[in-house]
């Protein structure tokens, strides 16, 4: 693939963002300030989405909706980090 192709493929991805990953990120930068790294933005996304409070009381409420939602987003997150490099900068160069 020739690089102007993975840059309009790359363009076409950011545009088609799910709002929850773009508000995560924005989120993230938005409380660490515009210095932070995207491995600090990467690592934040993960320890949100990964076993915590939430998965324990959506259990005590006999509720699997937040282990299917988070699993799903890990999955995407882990999948497409080049997506979140791209929309981490966009952000980054809009503050």
């Amino acid at each position: 693939m020739f690089n102007e192709e993975y840059e309009l493929l790359l363009k076409k991805s950011t545009e088609v963002a799910p709002e929850w990953l773009i508000n995560d990120i924005e989120g993230i930068i938005g409380k660490a300030g515009k210095h932070v790294g995207v491995s600090y933005v990467i690592s934040e996304l993960h320890e949100g989405y990964t076993f915590n409070l939430k998965h324990i009381m959506s259990a005590i409420n006999f509720s699997d909706e937040w282990t299917k939602v988070s699993r799903e987003r890990l999955n995407f997150i882990d999948n497409n980090i080049e997506i979140i490099v791209a929309l981490y900068n966009e952000i980054r160069n809009k503050l």
